[in-house]
């Protein structure tokens, strides 16, 4: 019975030492989840981070983009009514031509010429009535 008496004690301290053990495992793993918790959000959040800076940048991206395009199509569409209108104008002028139509600077000729007469004729009625 010595022999058992003398094992039994190293048998408690094992055990008490296994339990404390067991105890001190459970408090470290309980530490570890919330530390990974923890490190989870952090990368939750640097990855949503990362995210709507890479939807900001494609944003910016899209916008000059379309800026440019738009740029391009106003200068396309400018150019396209240029030589519409020299066309036209080429067209044209042989047609206004034949129809022996006056000119601008004929027109205004005759309307200084009138408005001369206008006067004179004003002139005229006025003398002959004094």
């Amino acid at each position: 019975m010595a022999a058992k008496t003398a094992t039994f004690p190293q048998l408690t301290r094992v055990q008490d030492s296994i339990r404390n053990l067991r105890t001190e495992g459970e408090k470290l793993l309980s530490r570890v989840r919330k530390e990974a918790s923890k490190l989870v959000t952090k990368d939750q959040r640097k990855a949503l981070d990362n995210l709507l800076s890479q939807a900001k940048s494609i944003r910016n991206d899209l916008q000059k983009r379309t800026e440019k395009a738009v740029k391009n199509l106003e200068t396309r569409a400018e150019k396209v009514l240029g030589r519409i209108e020299a066309q036209a104008k080429k067209s044209i002028e042989p047609i206004v031509r034949r129809l022996s139509l006056p000119s601008r600077h004929e027109i205004d000729a005759i309307a200084k010429r009138l408005s001369s007469l206008e006067r004179k004729v004003a002139d005229l009625a006025n003398h002959r009535a004094a």
